[in-house]
């Protein structure tokens, strides 16, 4: 057989030799080529499709337009109950819904918030403004939390088409005595008696422990608000002015009908229910004619501490009405001094809460200096009210610009305030040299940092947003209104910028390019 195919071999010609060589080199080739392609295939994982519940960001499928809350607060028995309807628009097919719930335990391991009811309907407009006419009711096959997360998850029977929806939810939870969420806290007057009062703190991550929600600044919605709390606490306070008051059905209770709130965001919502006492209203003398006054423990209010604030927080409201070049977006503000508070104030929209230190002075108890921190934090939180609640941050990696601006503004405000107290000249000591050294260290960041976990949102708030922020954009604001050549004349450039924002509706993130 060998001599055979020898001799066949050899009696071809040359040109056909080279052709039969050069298939077989090809065959080989080709054998090569296949094994490796088979072998890397083979080698390939099929990429990860993570749930949309493990994602820090809520999916853009959904978005709230309205939410019709009811709580029940017994500061007695420190428990508190709640019931929803949130009208949505679902604007991609989704079998998944997620909504904020905090997924906290007490030290028993119980949960704090426990949801007991989920009913999801298809909803049409009616013909009243705020009126939905329900229609099909749509199953929902199970659900479940994802505690590190915060949500709670929702998985249909069947896919939901885009459309209008209602998701009507009922859940219970405990008044704790942390700092965040809605909380209890206690005081002593006079006679040393102890008062209990309920606070709250809801930012960046704690509406979800009040009530269920769309939690980030950019799912913004209209709420409407009713409270039944107990009559002995007088003082029932919401973002939005009280429209009326009746007896509940549970005696000893007060149920109270607030006015729908501005399209918000979750972290700005507020409450207040103590024995407190106010101020006098003071009204602006602009055409939005707001309402002002100062809330807080009866003994430093009976005694004048609250007046101050009070003056103050009318002459910057009226200030910062010239420079945003758009009136005040609420008929109220209550500023209300809380003895346990964990930041210097919160910009809560209508009602903002304060240390009693950043929000009460005493003429003949306390410091100059005292007084000029009150002046700066109340020019601070009004700041707020235009750049940060009216025009918000899209997501918490720019949470510089929503501090840093108001850090920047608040000099405006407070000059305006005591213009004999030089603020603008003290601005460079304060916020450029806080600046300079705190980016000194190596330990230092950039202004705006990515968010992957809750963490790295509460870590922004540091002196890095807020100081080097303010510089930053006073910097910017040096650079642009710098006059022309030849000209002596500032472009005033930067506020106009400004104003155009504050007349859009997207979010102040797309401030940095308008700059």
């Amino acid at each position: 057989m060998l001599t055979s195919l020898k001799d066949r071999w050899v009696s071809l010609n040359l040109a056909t030799r080279r052709i039969v060589i050069a298939i077989a080199v090809l065959v080989v080739v080709l054998s090569v080529v296949v094994i490796a392609t088979v072998s890397k295939s083979a080698s390939i994982k099929e990429p990860k499709i993570e749930p949309i519940w493990e994602n820090i960001r809520l999916p853009e499928t959904t978005h709230p337009i309205l939410y019709n809350v009811k709580l029940e607060i017994d500061l007695t028995n420190e428990v508190f109950f709640g019931s929803e309807d949130v009208i949505m628009n679902v604007t991609n097919a989704t079998a998944v819904l997620l909504i904020h719930v905090t997924g906290s335990r007490d030290e028993a391991n119980q949960r704090l918030m426990n949801v007991t009811e989920a009913r999801l309907y298809s909803v049409t407009a009616g013909k009243e403004r705020d009126t939905y006419i329900e229609g099909t009711a749509h199953s929902i096959d199970h659900t479940f939390t994802n505690t590190v997360n915060d949500y709670y998850v929702m998985k249909m029977k069947s896919t939901l088409e885009p459309g209008l929806y209602k998701l009507h939810m009922t859940w219970d939870a405990k008044l704790v005595r942390g700092l965040d969420g809605i909380y209890l806290s206690t005081y002593k007057d006079s006679s040393n008696v102890t008062h209990k009062l309920l606070a709250s703190q809801m930012e960046p991550l704690a509406a979800r422990k009040v009530i269920p929600c769309f939690d980030e600044p950019s799912f913004k919605a209209e709420f409407k608000m009713e409270i039944v709390s107990e009559e002995k606490y007088p003082l029932v306070l919401w973002n939005m002015p009280e429209t009326s008051m009746d007896n509940a059905e549970r005696n000893g209770f007060k149920k109270r009908v607030f006015e729908k709130s501005v399209k918000m965001s979750t972290y700005l919502l507020a409450f207040v229910i103590a024995d407190f006492k106010c101020t006098e209203v003071l009204t602006t003398d602009t055409d939005s004619k707001v309402k002002v006054r100062t809330c807080g423990r009866k003994d430093p209010i009976s005694e004048g501490d609250g007046d101050f604030s009070n003056g103050a927080n009318k002459k910057i409201i009226e200030k910062y009405e010239e420079f945003y070049g758009e009136p005040f977006p609420l008929p109220k503000i209550d500023s209300v001094a809380v003895p346990d508070f964990s930041a210097g104030a919160m910009e809560n929209w209508g009602l903002i809460l304060y240390r009693e230190t950043a929000l009460l002075y005493n003429n003949e108890k306390d410091s100059l200096s005292n007084k000029a921190r009150v002046n700066t934090v109340v020019a601070h939180e009004l700041a707020h009210q235009w750049f940060g609640n009216l025009v918000t941050m899209k997501w918490w990696n720019d949470l510089w610009l929503n501090e840093g601006f108001a850090s920047y503004v608040e000099w405006i405000g407070s000059d305006h305030s005591e213009p004999d107290w030089n603020y603008n000249d003290y601005r460079t000591y304060s916020d450029r040299a806080r600046a300079f050294n705190i980016d000194a260290y190596s330990s230092s960041r950039p202004v705006s940092i990515g968010v992957e976990k809750p963490s790295d949102i509460s870590a922004q708030f540091d002196s890095i947003s807020y100081s080097k922020g303010s510089a930053i954009l006073l910097q910017a604001k040096m650079f642009m209104d710098y006059p022309k050549p030849g000209s002596q004349t500032t472009q005033n450039l930067f506020d106009k910028a400004i104003q155009k924002k504050e007349k859009s509706t997207d979010c102040d993130s797309a401030l940095i390019p308008l700059l």
